[in-house]
């Protein structure tokens, strides 16, 4: 029972849910293949759709560090490489993500280039190129470049330019933005050309870009379907779904699935179904999850009812971008740049009318809490992520001022098992429910209708 208790992977509530894993396995069996067959293979950071869409369209089967450290560390299988980065003489306080991923090269230069033994999945096949990005944290933007100790291969780092929220209603900042991410993919483009010997498929790319879209718009509508009280869709499903629509969004398999998915939740919330049969508290969970320790999840549905209905901003598709905007833009590099753009600036409307200085992190949650009716946000810092931990405690301040919604904090880690303590976190949450409650009282009072 104990055991049970402690389960790594959480329960999933939706079929679409325990169908997901599929994704996670393609996007390693693809590569594998292509390096079977001669074909190129890239190492790939999570651009936001800024870079791998065109990649896929140049031929490159790509593979995702970050993923593959999730998926090391939801099979608890982690540790060795997160012990050989910290040998390499790595900061253990650096991104768990990059600490696994340099253990893994690691092994793999001293094993020739082959994959190392006993790789969780199998393992990730060796590069031609590394695709970097720039966005949102410093720790991206030199990770894969630290990865060329091991990697004698072309590294790209792709410009993500995002305004403040001031900034972004100055006149022309947008177009101008705009301009420059094009001008800057088309450098891309060039490069991938020069370096894989061929010459970029437009109309390809055009069919990527249109899926993409048409995926990421249900997956915007699922979002909206899980505002339902019950919830019908908890985040021990989304963590699983997300894997189709963040790094497949361009594959026809996932788009066929998100309809599945957007049918099943519509389903749910037409027919009162909650993902947890004793829904008594919502939640939102902010930011990266311990993918270590979902199974925890369960354990807070269990015993107090808790439905975590919102979670990990960085994970949910953008708001649609206006159909006046896009009707007519033709280029698939400025429709890619466009919706790269909008993912990070989607809810600065929402951030200077409610005058939120640092929107990207925190205006999302402020604006999920109203429309998921929570009753608690559980802020989880990480000890090796800035970006997903500095906004964390101005975020519980501002939901406890402005909509008496209170936080939690538990800290841990995304990668490293070791920095999580479940126990204590339960023994928190468990104090944490009567606090829920309090606040409750206080939205009554002052007239809020939740």
């Amino acid at each position: 029972m104990e055991a049970e208790k402690k389960k790594a992977t959480a329960a999933k509530s939706m079929e679409t849910a325990r169908e997901a894993g599929y994704f996670g396995k393609k996007l390693i069996k693809n590569a594998h293949k292509a390096q079977m067959e001669g074909r190129p293979v890239g190492w790939s950071m999570v651009t936001w759709y800024e870079g791998e869409l065109i990649a896929k369209a140049m031929g490159l089967e790509l593979v995702f560090p970050e993923n593959y450290g999730a998926f090391c560390a939801a099979s608890r299988l982690a540790e060795p490489y997160l012990e050989r980065s910290d040998s390499e003489g790595f900061p253990a306080t650096l991104c768990g993500y990059a600490r696994n991923s340099f253990g893994y090269a690691s092994y793999m230069a001293e094993n020739d280039m082959a994959i190392p033994p006993d790789a969780p999945a199998g393992g990730m096949p060796k590069p031609v190129v590394l695709i970097g990005s720039g966005a949102t944290c410093d720790a991206r933007f030199k990770w894969f470049q630290g990865l060329k100790r091991y990697l004698d291969v072309p590294q790209w780092t792709l410009e993500l330019p995002f305004p403040g929220v001031t900034e972004f209603f100055l006149p022309d900042q947008k177009a101008k933005t705009i301009r420059f991410m094009v001008a800057h993919l088309k450098e891309f483009v060039a490069f991938l050309e020069k370096l894989l010997g061929r010459e970029m498929d437009w109309d390809k790319l055009e069919e990527i870009v249109d899926t993409t879209f048409k995926t990421l718009q249900l997956a915007h509508e699922v979002d909206l379907l899980r505002r339902a009280v019950p919830s019908p869709m908890v985040a021990q499903d989304f963590w699983a779904i997300m894997l189709a629509h963040f790094y497949l969004p361009y594959d026809p398999e996932a788009y066929a699935f998100y309809q599945r998915v957007h049918a099943e939740v519509r389903d749910k919330a037409d027919k009162g179904i909650g993902a947890i049969p004793n829904e008594k508290y919502r939640m939102m969970f902010a930011e990266l999850p311990p993918w270590h320790s979902l199974g925890f999840f369960d354990r807070l549905a269990e015993k107090f009812g808790i439905a975590m209905v919102y979670e990990s901003f960085g994970y949910h598709a953008p708001i649609p971008i206006p159909q006046e905007e896009i009707q007519g833009v033709r280029d698939p590099l400025e429709r890619i740049a466009r919706l790269t753009y909008q993912k990070f600036t989607d809810t600065f409307e929402f951030s200077r009318k409610h005058a939120i200085v640092t929107g990207t992190m925190v205006a999302p949650y402020l604006q999920a809490a109203h429309d998921y009716r929570t009753d608690g946000i559980f802020c989880h810092p990480l000890m090796s992520c800035r970006a997903a931990t500095y906004t964390l405690l101005n975020l519980k301040d501002l939901l406890e001022n402005r909509l008496k919604v209170p936080g939690l904090v538990v800290t841990g880690d995304i990668v490293d098992l070791r920095l999580f303590n479940e126990e204590e976190a339960l023994s928190k949450v468990e104090a944490f429910v009567e606090t829920m409650d309090h606040f409750r009282e206080e939205r009554k009072k002052a007239g809020m209708d939740w």
